[in-house]
């Protein structure tokens, strides 16, 4: 996994998508290197020659395997494009390095301190980038900030010192599915690491209709096992009274899934299905732990603001 890019520089990982939006893609890789960062599309055998064709100059890299099985396209594990920043980084100490993660449509705005900014902000944290939709691809360049945005409840790009990628084990998360930009936080939070969410509108999205089928389950229940299993295996805790407490909330949120779960899943006696009732709990379930997750997240990052030109 190698690459050519400088290590010097901001390095961005990302998974372009070939034939589909080239346009759109093509805008969003340009404002990321006009902003002074090195590009890496990391994607599977099937598309990483048609990336190099229809993106020349974009350093690709070609992930040994995909998550097509359940995702039902091709698309990189999380874990392989923080592989290839890995790898980018090679021959400088990776806290030295800046990189990070982002959504192949998003474009990013030419502020003047940009790279400064999240250079300074991203050693020994995590930042995290919200984007503001826009109706069409020409508001990239006439967008005018307000003050009045809204921002997304999740996230599309991530940036940090490069001694954070190793913070973050191999998981079924993948670009283009949903849950990695939760995931991804939660991680560095419970690894002791702060967050920083940029609160400047830098990130623009033409806005569309996302449809996720029942491949969204699959990611809900990794997202929840994922923190559940770092609670438990965490080494950063100690016997403080705050510690027991939180031993005793785990223990009883581990118990509650594991219940929720078996009723939602596991077909009623004498069926092939689990029961409505079961389900609907198991989706309530999900939807409740999505507002926590979110609203822990965004409680404890510290605002970073990026000056306007």
């Amino acid at each position: 996994m190698n690459s050519k890019v400088d290590p010097a520089r901001i390095i961005l990982a990302t998974s372009l998508v070939p034939q589909r939006d080239h346009a759109l893609q093509s805008a969003a890789v340009a404002s990321w290197r006009a902003a002074g960062f090195a590009v890496i599309s990391v994607n599977g055998a099937k598309e990483a020659d048609i990336v190099r064709t229809e993106f020349p100059g974009v350093e690709v890299v070609t992930a040994a395997r995909t998550a097509e099985q359940f995702a039902k396209k091709p698309v990189p594990y999380i874990h392989d494009l923080l592989a290839a920043l890995r790898a980018a980084c090679a021959g400088r100490d990776l806290a030295a390095c800046t990189v990070g993660i982002i959504n192949a449509d998003i474009f990013i705005r030419p502020l003047p301190d940009l790279a400064p900014v999240i250079r300074r902000e991203a050693k020994g944290a995590l930042l995290l980038g919200p984007r503001v939709d826009v109706a069409a691809r020409a508001e990239f360049q006439s967008f005018t900030p307000t003050g009045n945005e809204t921002y997304s409840f999740g996230y599309d790009y991530f940036l940090m010192s490069g001694d954070l990628l190793n913070d973050f084990a191999e998981s079924p998360f993948c670009m283009g599915m949903p849950f990695w930009d939760y995931w991804m936080p939660l991680v560095a939070l419970l690894q002791g690491r702060p967050l920083k969410a940029v609160t400047t509108p830098v990130a623009l999205h033409v806005s569309h209709e996302t449809r996720w089928d029942d491949t969204i389950y699959l990611f809900f229940h990794a997202l929840i096992s994922y923190v559940i299993e770092l609670c438990r295996t965490g080494t950063r805790r100690d016997v403080s009274a705050e510690s027991r407490q939180f031993d005793l909330m785990f223990d009883a949120l581990s118990h509650i899934y594991a219940g929720v779960f078996a009723r939602g899943t596991e077909p009623a006696p004498g069926a092939n299905t689990p029961p409505e009732a079961g389900v609907a709990a198991l989706a309530d379930f999900y939807d409740r732990f999505q507002q926590v997750a979110v609203h822990h997240i965004k409680s404890r990052a510290t605002p970073i603001s990026i000056g306007e030109s």
